[in-house]
């Protein structure tokens, strides 16, 4: 059995140098549309699942997916911690 830990985005980060934070920050700067539909789930094995609905053109997904994934690589090489974008 999965176990699924949502984390409440209305509450500020503990710190602003929050990985996840920095994450979500600059996909809302990215793409407006994500700012309150975004939502996080860390999986049982510390990754972060970030869950928003997608843009309708292929080009903005693409786009979207390029530059969330630069951000999650350069996050997971300074922190350590795995942070994927997901579509729903």
């Amino acid at each position: 059995m999965s176990r699924k830990i949502e984390r409440n985005l209305s509450r500020p980060a503990h710190r602003a140098n929050d990985p996840v934070s920095q994450y979500l920050k600059t996909l809302e700067d990215e793409y407006p549309a994500a700012k309150g539909t975004t939502s996080v789930v860390v999986r049982p094995d510390n990754r972060v699942i970030v869950s928003v609905p997608l843009p309708k053109g292929v080009k903005e997904r693409m786009r979207l997916f390029d530059r969330m994934a630069e951000v999650g690589t350069e996050l997971l090489l300074q922190t350590d911690q795995y942070i994927v974008l997901s579509g729903r």
